[in-house]
């Protein structure tokens, strides 16, 4: 990859994206979701921040960005959510989250210097599930052992204020909209005998994804989670063909 095909990620406050900017949007949102453009875009306008990974000013991927206080029996904590994550096929495996979520936790680390950290994001694709146990060693929900109390507590509290009736606490996931689903060409679930334990429990846990139902997960952003992401990714860079 030369100089001039770097890739590179900026990220906007939402409401200082231009036309075009949406436009691009929109293009890229079509390719995964079957939604209309006014949903998608009017659920997108609620999120302060959109990152995008561009080439040559092609837009490649993208992910929304919250970040905001939440109190927590009697601790304040700082949440970073994520919504609409989509990155093209061909671009995968380059650890562009990764490094997203690197710079997105340093900034909020600066403004926050002793609040505990968590990411918290839903998810009706197996594929944004597996960025959990493809990098992190804690999280939740997973397939080797219960969410502990307090950790289903805060994913109920946070659930709740985010998605209001949507939230079926019982099943750990979100009732899809109707208006948004993931296209059964973008990421499908095929189990077969042997299969990844992640994907079964991906699929046993929101057996509803494929109609737009969606499983909610959080992640504590600690020294020991991260010390595991830079280690997967170490290990991803130096893989055949990743160069």
């Amino acid at each position: 990859m030369s100089e001039g095909d770097r890739i590179t990620t900026d990220v906007h406050a939402t409401a200082d994206l231009s036309p075009a900017r949406w436009n691009e949007i929109w293009t890229l949102t079509e390719e995964f979701y079957d939604v209309g453009r006014e949903y998608a875009e009017a659920e997108l306008r609620r999120r302060q921040s959109i990152a995008m990974f561009r080439m040559n000013d092609s837009l490649l991927g993208m992910a929304a960005i919250d970040v905001y206080p939440h109190e927590f029996r009697g601790t304040t904590l700082i949440v970073i959510y994520t919504a609409h994550v989509l990155i093209r096929e061909a671009w995968r495996g380059r650890n562009l989250l990764q490094k997203l979520g690197a710079r997105t936790f340093l900034a909020t680390r600066l403004r926050h210097p002793l609040r505990p950290i968590y990411w918290f994001f839903d998810t009706f694709s197996y594929k944004s599930y597996l960025l959990l146990p493809r990098n992190f060693r804690e999280f939740w929900p997973r397939h080797d052992t219960p969410t502990p109390e307090p950790r289903a507590a805060l994913i109920d509290e946070l659930s709740v204020a985010l998605y209001g009736s949507a939230w079926r606490p019982e099943r750990g996931v979100v009732a899809g909209s109707g208006q948004k689903r993931l296209r059964s060409s973008a990421a499908p679930l095929v189990l077969g005998p042997g299969a990844d334990p992640e994907l079964e429990f991906f699929s046993r846990s929101n057996p509803g994804h494929a109609e737009g139902d969606m499983l909610v997960c959080l992640c504590p952003l600690t020294l020991s989670n991260w010390l595991s992401v830079g280690r997967k990714a170490l290990q991803r860079r130096h893989r055949p063909g990743m160069h």
